[in-house]
């Protein structure tokens, strides 16, 4: 059996639906190399792939959205670093003799890759499927999220004049800069369900596969007093790894829960020093890092920045949300999960917003029900194994394909 080469977009949110996927295929005896950054190489390592560094020009924020913060920065980064991979990897991917390349939705360079050595595609898709329909149905945050004054259409012309420059002198063909925002392969494998994708049916069934969330394998999961529980509702709070340099919020949190009927764990998400928090009210358990899913098992409700994988691991255990999109696709996952029944989107945060929301989607059964409904759609997708197995047939298929042509 060939290798399969992954290209990653080095980020929690990205990497970790991917590891029991990855898993999955090595255990049927199928070779992965993976490409990413030392700060995941224990946890690529553990999945039974063999971990491959980027180059030290491939440089990702370690914390934070930072470049990615804005429309115009994204552009410019995933050019920037799909410039670095192809002056790095090209020939290093070419020498591992892959019979397919695997990668992140939002890793360009990847599909680059596939593109240029000839080769089959399957796309990881660790977020919501989007075309220009739910695009202007959903907006830009519906008015919240700040519109980037640096998309002019001078800006523009000047990106798409770098985007030539760089990469056709590799001989790839034209494209439009927002592609490298949707890097779709061949094969698309999407951590979702057909319920919760918006407008599922323009999308080609036999590309797109929707296997709901992956999360069977996460090693070194924090510890946790679990001990501390004392049986009342119990409400997470979280704005993952990327997002949680935000000090006010967590203020905000634990001034309006203070006192409340629930018990509140919250997660800091490792940016943030527990002394600039000030006092812990008693209902309130905090830690920087917390093992989110087994949390979720035990939860009444989820206060979260609405990143895909933390809305579909509440999801997927039936627990309605509270969510306050941060940026980027959040926005979109928010709106769809508050369309759907099962959250409350917040806008502009004004005093109590929080606990007002928290306390509406506790106040009766209506929340909790919608999502228990998405919940069984996701556990019904098949999780990693379905992965796995759509890949596995994707490749089998193309070698049937090659010998017939042979």
């Amino acid at each position: 059996m060939g290798c399969i080469v992954y290209f990653s977009l080095p980020a929690h949110g990205h990497i970790n639906p991917t590891l029991p996927v990855i898993r999955e295929l090595i255990r049927g005896g199928q070779q992965v190399a993976y490409y990413g950054t030392e700060q995941f190489r224990q946890a690529i390592e553990d999945s039974g792939a063999l971990f491959l560094p980027y180059s030290t020009q491939f440089s990702m924020p370690e914390r934070g959205p930072g470049p990615f913060a804005q429309l115009s920065t994204t552009l410019e980064t995933l050019l920037d670093l799909s410039r670095a991979v192809l002056d790095g990897h090209l020939e290093q991917a070419k020498m591992l003799r892959p019979t397919h390349i695997m990668h992140d939705s939002f890793a360009p360079w990847g599909r680059f890759v596939a593109q240029l050595l000839r080769l089959p595609s399957i796309a990881s898709v660790p977020s919501l499927l989007i075309n220009s329909d739910i695009d202007s149905r959903y907006g830009a945050g519906q008015g919240v999220q700040p519109k980037d004054p640096r998309l002019t259409p001078q800006w523009y012309a000047a990106f798409r004049s770098r985007c030539q420059a760089c990469l056709l002198f590799y001989g790839l063909p034209a494209f439009s800069p927002p592609e490298l925002l949707q890097s779709y392969g061949d094969l698309n494998v999407v951590y979702t369900s057909r319920l919760f994708q918006p407008s599922a049916e323009a999308f080609d069934e036999r590309r797109f596969k929707f296997v709901g969330p992956c999360f069977g394998f996460r090693p070194q999961a924090p510890p946790f007093p679990f001990e501390r529980l004392d049986g009342r509702p119990l409400v997470l709070v979280s704005l993952g790894t990327v997002y949680g340099d935000h000090p006010q919020f967590f203020r905000k949190c634990l001034e309006e829960l203070a006192g409340a009927p629930w018990q509140v764990v919250m997660s800091t998400g490792g940016n943030l020093r527990m002394e600039d928090l000030g006092p812990i009210p008693e209902n309130f358990i905090v830690r920087t890092f917390v093992p989110q899913v087994e949390l979720l098992r035990r939860c009444a409700a989820f206060v979260a920045h609405g990143g895909m994988n933390s809305v579909q691991e509440a999801l997927y255990f039936g627990v309605p949300m509270v969510l306050a999109p941060q940026g980027a696709d959040q926005f979109w996952i928010s709106a769809r999960a508050s369309e759907l029944g099962a959250a409350v989107a917040l806008g502009r945060m004004h005093s109590g917003t929080i606990r007002d929301g928290v306390a509406k989607i506790l106040s009766g059964t209506r929340y909790a029900a919608a999502a228990a409904r998405i919940g069984a759609s996701l556990r019904a997708a098949g999780g990693e194994r379905r992965a796995a197995g759509e890949i596995r047939g994707f490749i089998c298929r193309g070698a049937r394909q090659g010998a017939t042509a042979g």
